[in-house]
């Protein structure tokens, strides 16, 4: 029931810094910027590629939402946007679900529901369904189908949310959203254990993750922050390019780069970008080095459904 992973968005506290950084890093410029005074918030909204999006989102309030996040959990990712095309069906089905649904609103371009993270192992989502038939998505704005800037990466691929027990978390977004993984694996070198489940539109995916070990990153992440919003992936055409690119900039930090081979014998080749110097978003740029499956994470078959 959910078709797309669509957006992502970033507390930060600077916007017009944070704009540039993700234009300098990773190509992205925005298509809209504004003000969502009902929130207490501005906005930049980032094409990602395919269709997808960055927002990043800095308080204008000192009593908004926004604030409060920031004062107790600094710049990190806020928020998952998904795309639905049953919205008539899923959000009663939700509500079945003992979903709490924060609020929903309505436009002229399309309608919206929050749901609360402690519905969602933590992450705090807004499902969309878009109304207009001549903008795919209203959110960043009439023009950005028209714009001929690319960014540096290809489309936001993959969000993954850390979790105490995958089996349980699996369960859970099965039941509320209908997704099945189509690949669980175990990472040695990052102590994690990985399910993948692709949205309904077979482009995008949720991965959810449970650390394997209490002393590792991932393990004191979920000790400090608990359940939430871990890691944003997305596709790159060409990681080698990339590294040397981010290796100019001097301020940015990695956890792993073109010089490990970790992944290639999965598929696909990864660079990791640390959260300190990325505004708190632990960040995976992901080159895909499998020449028939557009998307190895997933699996071996899921593209063949």
């Amino acid at each position: 029931m959910l078709h797309k992973l669509r957006q992502i968005a970033m507390m930060v506290e600077d916007l017009p810094e944070a704009i540039a950084l993700y234009g300098r890093a990773l190509g992205m410029e925005p298509c809209r910027t504004g003000s969502l005074p009902q929130f207490g918030l501005d906005n930049a909204v980032l094409p990602a590629g395919n269709g997808t999006f960055v927002e990043l989102l800095a308080p204008h309030s000192s009593d908004s939402a926004g604030s409060r996040f920031l004062q107790r959990r600094g710049e990190a990712p806020y928020l998952i946007i998904f795309e639905t095309r049953e919205y008539d069906r899923l959000i009663p089905h939700l509500r079945e679900q003992g979903v709490r649904i924060t609020g929903e609103t309505e436009h002229e371009a399309s309608r919206s529901a929050f749901l609360h993270p402690a519905s969602c192992n933590g992450a705090f989502l807004e499902i969309i369904e878009v109304t207009d038939p001549t903008n795919s998505w209203p959110a960043a704005g009439p023009d950005w189908q028209s714009t001929r800037h690319q960014p540096g990466t290809t489309q936001l691929r993959q969000m993954a949310i850390i979790v105490n027990d995958l089996d349980a978390a699996i369960a859970r977004w099965s039941a509320l959203f209908g997704l099945q993984p189509t690949k669980r694996f175990q990472i040695s070198f990052t102590d994690l254990e990985i399910a993948v489940l692709p949205l309904n539109g077979r482009d995008t995916f949720i991965e959810l993750a449970q650390p394997t070990s209490d002393d590792s990153p991932s393990g004191r992440f979920l000790a400090r922050y608990g359940e939430g919003i871990y890691l944003t992936i997305y596709q790159i055409e060409d990681s080698l390019a990339t590294d040397d690119h981010l290796q100019t900039l001097g301020s940015i930090r990695f956890t792993t780069s073109r010089r490990t081979d970790n992944y290639t014998n999965l598929g696909f080749n990864s660079i990791w970008l640390h959260p300190a110097t990325f505004k708190g978003a632990f960040t995976q740029l992901s080159q895909v080095l499998d020449s028939e499956n557009p998307w190895p994470p997933a699996g071996d078959d899921w593209y063949k459904e």
